[in-house]
């Protein structure tokens, strides 16, 4: 869903890579018993720059918001993928002590 706010086609295919990776990592963690830490894979930072950059570079768009309810509008449909594919993942990676002040304002419904 990121891809959509990536500046070029470039930066959306270093995501697309990066989630596969990612997603390859967490897959076998979902059918374990016990505490599964599927965040790992998506709250470690990129390793190559390209993805860094994209990463970044959304972070700005989406935080660059003239008010919270336009962050919201543009946060909405990430937020709502997540709690889709992982709802424990997304309430934890939404947690305050986790993300910016200005971020957790924007998700706060």
């Amino acid at each position: 869903m990121a891809r959509d706010y990536a500046g070029t086609p470039v930066l959306a295919t270093a995501l697309d890579v990066e989630h596969a990776a990612r997603d390859a990592q967490a897959r076998p963690m979902f059918n374990t018993p016990g505490k599964k830490k599927t965040s790992k894979p998506y709250t470690a930072p990129p390793e190559g720059s390209l993805a860094a950059g994209a990463v970044m570079q959304i972070a700005v768009r989406l935080l660059n918001a003239a008010d919270a309810h336009e962050a919201r509008e543009r946060l909405a449909p990430l937020v709502e993928r997540l709690r889709g594919a992982d709802r424990a993942l997304s309430i934890y990676m939404r947690r305050s002590a986790w993300i910016s002040t200005a971020l957790w304002r924007s998700l706060q419904r």
